[in-house]
């Protein structure tokens, strides 16, 4: 069930999806959600257009919600967490939770360098890649190098004192000992993260399992 926006009315969750994506990716999971009360953020081509840095599209959010921002739990997806830790640490944005789903802090070690697992691309490649390749051309370059070279929003977590959860694909390799050190964040920011691993799935866990996800969803966020 999709909340239409209501000025002044407290969410229960907010979702922001990542990079060259649209709301579409969350549909399946919030099926499965218990409650209507989500806003579902989306930005504008001509914001990510021009966009130079995440942060540009946090205080594009911000600008545009403020403080009917403040919630339950922010959830974002790869790019979309990195917002939601921006809106909480540079913003005054209040929330109880931030969870990140795929959200890479740091330039992470190959296990994490995949989209979707080859049995889920053969079964949601159709919808998800023609998505992609759409959204693309709306980000501007300087925007993809920040998320791609040399990126570090390790402060951002450093500079928070809010609950974080991180919740990545298991990659179909649930025993794989270095599933947390490939994020390559360092024992200070592992330490304030609480991870969670979804079974069976990469980069996109609310198209290919969501519900394990959505299940995982309601007891962080209960």
């Amino acid at each position: 069930m999709r909340f239409f926006y209501e000025k002044g009315f407290k969410m229960k969750n907010i979702f922001l999806y990542g990079a060259n994506c649209t709301s579409i990716v969350w549909d399946e999971l919030l099926l499965l959600m218990d409650n209507s009360d989500n806003l579902i953020i989306e930005y504008p081509h001509e914001i990510t257009e021009k966009a130079e840095t995440v942060k540009d599209v946090a205080q594009w959010v911000y600008d545009t919600y403020g403080g009917d921002l403040n919630c339950d739990c922010i959830i974002g997806h790869s790019m979309g967490g990195i917002i939601a830790l921006d809106l909480i640490t540079n913003f005054g944005i209040s929330c109880q939770k931030v969870i990140l789903i795929e959200s890479n802090l740091k330039p992470a070690e190959k296990f994490y360098r995949n989209l979707m697992t080859p049995e889920n691309m053969a079964k949601y490649g159709k919808k998800i890649i023609p998505m992609i390749k759409a959204e693309a051309p709306f980000y501007a370059d300087k925007l993809k190098q920040s998320l791609q070279n040399d990126f570090d929003f390790t402060d951002l977590i450093r500079k928070s004192a809010i609950e974080i959860h991180g919740i990545y694909g298991d990659r179909g390799e649930g025993n794989y000992k270095d599933r947390i050190s490939d994020l390559n964040l360092g024992k200070d920011i592992e330490s304030n993260i609480n991870f969670h691993f979804i079974k069976d799935c990469c980069h996109m866990p609310m198209v290919e399992n969501p519900a394990a996800l959505a299940e995982m969803l309601k007891d962080i966020c209960q």
